[in-house]
C-alpha cells in the first residue's frame, strides 16, 4: 500500500466526514486496507476513553465532542454510505426489526409447536394469536421473538407487519460485489479488534497485537493503570460493601454503588492510580475478603488504555448489532466472516474464539456477543444452521467451563441451545450429521463418572456442594429439546447416529439403576 493511504494524524482531531471521505476515496482507489482504522482508533481511542489518576466507574467523564466523532465515523462511515449509495435508499430504508433483550413474551399453548416458543408484545398485538389461548410473562434477554418462524407454529407464523415486509426484505438481500467485499473488510477488522480487546488485560499481550502498528507503543509507559473488582457468588452483597468501605476510605453510598455496577455489569474499576498504589489496593481487597477461608475476590491491574479500548470495543458491538438490522445481505456477510479464521491463519475461527472464551469474560460481555449472534446468526435458517453446527462441535467444553463457573445459566452462551435445539428440522440435521445425541450424553457421562462407586453406580456424599452437578442438568433439558419432535421419516444417517447416542444413554441408565 501507498503512503498516501496513511491517514494524517493531526494535533486536533479530524472530523467524521473527513475521515469517512478519506476511507472512501481509499476504497474506490482499491486501497483501503483495515490498517487505516487501526490507526486512527490506536490514535484516538486512548485520548478520549482512557480514565485518570484518581477515577473510578462511579466519575467517569469524557471527552464528548470527541467521542460523537469517533462515533459517528464508526455509525456512519464507509460500509453503510456505500451500500445506501449502491441500493438507491436513503436513511428511512427499512431496517428488520430483531425484537432482543427485554421483552413480554406471549407463550402459546395451542399454536406452537412446543412450550418454547413466545411472541413479542408487539408483533403478538398485530397477530392472529391474540385471539387464541395463550400465557404471558416477562423474559430477561436470551432469545428473540419466534415470529416468522415455520417451525415455531403450526398456523400462522406472521404477524401482520412482518408478512408485509416479507417480499419487501427479499427484494434487498443483495448487496453489489464491491459493497459486499467492503462489509467484509470492515466486519472482520471490527469483530477481531471487539474479541482481542475484550479477551486481553495485559499490557504485554497487546504490544503483541501487532493490529496496533507503532502508534501506541510509547502509550503504556504511561504509570496510569486501573484496579478491577470482579463480580462472583460467593460473597454478599454486604460483605463487599463492608470491604470496599475499609479499602477505599469511600462512603457507604459509594461503596453500594461500586457493588450494583459489579452486580449489573460484571465488574467495575473502584481505582485509578499508580501501579503501585493498585498493586496495594489489589492485596488488601484480596486478604479482607479471604478471610475465614473463603475464596478471595477476583481483583485485576489493568493499564487505564487497556479499558479505553474496551469501553471503545464495547461501543461497536452495539453498532454492529443495530446495524445488522440493515438487511440479510449484511447479516450473510456477518456470519460468514465470524465463522472465518483470521488472515487464514490455523487457529479455529472467531464463532468457535466467542464460545470457548465464554466463561472468562465478564457479565455486561458475555450478554453483548450472545445478542450480536442473535442479531447476525438466528434470523435467516442457513445462518442459524451454521451456529447450530459450530454449538455442537463445541458442546463439550462450553458445558465443562458452565459447569466450572458460577454465573448463573441465563449469561452463558450455553443458554442459546433453546434457540436451537428446538427447531425440528435443525435438531433431526444435528443429530444425523454432526452424532449430537452422542457427544452431549457423552458430556453427561464424562461428569457422572467420578461420582460412580467401585460397582459403577453414581453414589453422592451427604451435606456435599451439589452446585456443579446442578448444573449438570441443563444438559438433560438439551436431550429433551433434541427429543421433542420425532422425525417423520428416518434415513440410514439418522438411524445410526441415533443408536450411537442411545447407547450411551443407556449406560447412564445402569448407573443410576
Amino acid at each position: 500500500m501507498d503512503d498516501s493511504a496513511d491517514v494524517e494524524m493531526s494535533p486536533e482531531p479530524p472530523t467524521s466526514s473527513q475521515i469517512v471521505a478519506e476511507w472512501l476515496e481509499a476504497f474506490e482507489r482499491n486501497a483501503f486496507s483495515p490498517i487505516l482504522i487501526s490507526k486512527y482508533w490506536a490514535h484516538w481511542v486512548p485520548k478520549i476513553y482512557s480514565p485518570t489518576l484518581n477515577d473510578n466507574c462511579l466519575n467517569w467523564q469524557f471527552n464528548e465532542m470527541l467521542a460523537k466523532e469517533a462515533n459517528t465515523v464508526q455509525s456512519s462511515g464507509t460500509v453503510h454510505l456505500q451500500w445506501e449509495k449502491s441500493r438507491g435508499f436513503g436513511t428511512d430504508m427499512p431496517r428488520d426489526e430483531t425484537r432482543l433483550g427485554l421483552w413480554t413474551i406471549l407463550q402459546k399453548w395451542e399454536c406452537g409447536t412446543d412450550k418454547t416458543c413466545v411472541l413479542c408484545v408487539e408483533c403478538f398485538k398485530q397477530s392472529s394469536h391474540r385471539f387464541h389461548k395463550y400465557r404471558m410473562g416477562t423474559s430477561a434477554g436470551g432469545g428473540c421473538c419466534d415470529c416468522g418462524d415455520i417451525e415455531a407454529w403450526k398456523r400462522d407464523p406472521f404477524c401482520e407487519s412482518h408478512q408485509v415486509n416479507t417480499s419487501e426484505e427479499d427484494n434487498q438481500c443483495d448487496l453489489a460485489s464491491d459493497v459486499v467485499e467492503r462489509t467484509k473488510q470492515v466486519f472482520h477488522y471490527v469483530m477481531w479488534y471487539a474479541f482481542n480487546r475484550l479477551t486481553t488485560n495485559e499490557v504485554d499481550a497487546i504490544r503483541l497485537d501487532n493490529t496496533f502498528g507503532d502508534l501506541e507503543a510509547d502509550i503504556f509507559d504511561l504509570d496510569v493503570y486501573c484496579t478491577i473488582l470482579y463480580n462472583d457468588e460467593a460473597h454478599t452483597f454486604d460483605q463487599v460493601i463492608n470491604t470496599l468501605s475499609r479499602v477505599l476510605k469511600c462512603t457507604q453510598r459509594n461503596s453500594t454503588e461500586f457493588v450494583t455496577n459489579i452486580d449489573r455489569e460484571g465488574r467495575a474499576v473502584v481505582k485509578c492510580s499508580t501501579f503501585q498504589v493498585c498493586e496495594d489496593l489489589k492485596h488488601k481487597i484480596e486478604k479482607y475478603t479471604s478471610r475465614h477461608g473463603s475464596k478471595p475476590l477476583k481483583v485485576l491491574i489493568t493499564h487505564a488504555h487497556i479499558i479505553a479500548h474496551q469501553i471503545f470495543a464495547q461501543k461497536l458491538m452495539i453498532w454492529l448489532e443495530k446495524f445488522l438490522g440493515n438487511g440479510k445481505g449484511f447479516r450473510s456477510v456477518f456470519t460468514e466472516c465470524i465463522l472465518k479464521s483470521r488472515d487464514n491463519q490455523k487457529q479455529s475461527n472467531l464463532l468457535t474464539q466467542i464460545m470457548i472464551h465464554d466463561s472468562s469474560l465478564w457479565k455486561s460481555i458475555r450478554t453483548q456477543w450472545h445478542r450480536l449472534l442473535i442479531a447476525g446468526m438466528l434470523l435467516e435458517y442457513d445462518n442459524k444452521k451454521a451456529l447450530a453446527k459450530a454449538f455442537t462441535k463445541n458442546y463439550a467444553q462450553i458445558m465443562k467451563d458452565f459447569i466450572r463457573d458460577d454465573h448463573e445459566h441465563s449469561y452463558s452462551i450455553s443458554s442459546i441451545s433453546v434457540q436451537l435445539f428446538t427447531v425440528p428440522t435443525l435438531a433431526h440435521h444435528l443429530i444425523a450429521n454432526d452424532d449430537v445425541l452422542y457427544i452431549l450424553l457423552s458430556t453427561i457421562l464424562s461428569e457422572y463418572r467420578p461420582r460412580c462407586n467401585k460397582n459403577g453406580k453414581l453414589e453422592f456424599e451427604r451435606n456435599p456442594s451439589y452446585h456443579p452437578f446442578k448444573r449438570t442438568l441443563f444438559m438433560l433439558f438439551d436431550l429433551k429439546y433434541l427429543l421433542t419432535s420425532v422425525p417423520e421419516t428416518w434415513n440410514d444417517d439418522l438411524k445410526k447416529c441415533f443408536l450411537h447416542g442411545f447407547c450411551v444413554l443407556v449406560n447412564l441408565l445402569v448407573m443410576m439403576q
